[in-house]
């Protein structure tokens, strides 16, 4: 069965991309595969909503049950109106899309101004998906916390900057620096109640697997 994972950003297409091959009998394409290249403004208050609106786009536009993604990222040390929320990409409201490397210097700054121990990034996963066959759909959420450590790593990040300086335990590698069966691994367990909710809303919503 082929669905759509609709995302611009390769490093996603990868992550989310070895999630989905989790289920079984399930064959993933990108837009890029679909030679899609509109793009969803992400204009929504919350994360869910943003992944629903793009979703339910790139399901109308491909014809496929689509999953879409979106990333709310808060903080432990950052003031409420300073937190990103959505806006992980521009760090504020109506601000433009940054560079991996734009991204990483900013924080750098934002590091100095919040020098505090124990900063850590609590990240919200908003995983929607949709089916253009009869307007079924879902949206799961899910977890992740990282630590900031006290550098930062010069492994090239490709779509997560943040992994450059974040790190799963206290004094521990970066995301960047861990090897890959250890980053599946820790993906999986994030992800592992979405992709049983998953699996159970095909089997509702797809004659393929009835």
């Amino acid at each position: 069965m082929k669905i759509l994972l609709a995302t611009h950003n390769q490093a996603k297409l990868e992550r989310y991309g070895k999630i989905l091959k989790s289920v079984p009998d399930l064959e993933v394409v990108s837009l890029s595969d679909l030679k899609i290249t509109q793009k969803v403004e992400e204009d929504c208050e919350t994360n869910i909503e943003n992944a629903l609106k793009k979703a339910r786009t790139y399901g109308k536009i491909s014809g496929l049950i689509t999953v879409a993604v979106d990333e709310s990222l808060m903080t432990n040390f950052l003031p409420e109106s300073e937190q990103p929320g959505v806006y992980a990409r521009r760090l504020a409201k109506g601000g433009k899309e940054l560079t991996d490397a734009q991204l990483l210097e900013t924080w750098k700054e934002i590091f100095k101004k919040y020098p505090q121990e124990d900063r850590q990034f609590i990240f919200n996963y908003a995983l929607a998906y949709f089916n253009p066959e009869n307007n079924a759909e879902g949206v799961e959420c899910a977890e992740g916390r990282g630590y900031v450590m006290d550098h930062f790593s010069e492994v090239e990040t490709n779509g997560y900057p943040s992994s450059n300086f974040l790190s799963l335990t206290k004094g521990g590698l970066s995301y960047a620096e861990m090897d890959e069966k250890e980053r599946e691994e820790h993906n999986f367990l994030i992800f592992a109640d979405f992709v049983e909710k998953f699996k159970k809303w095909l089997g509702e919503n797809s004659l393929e697997l009835l």
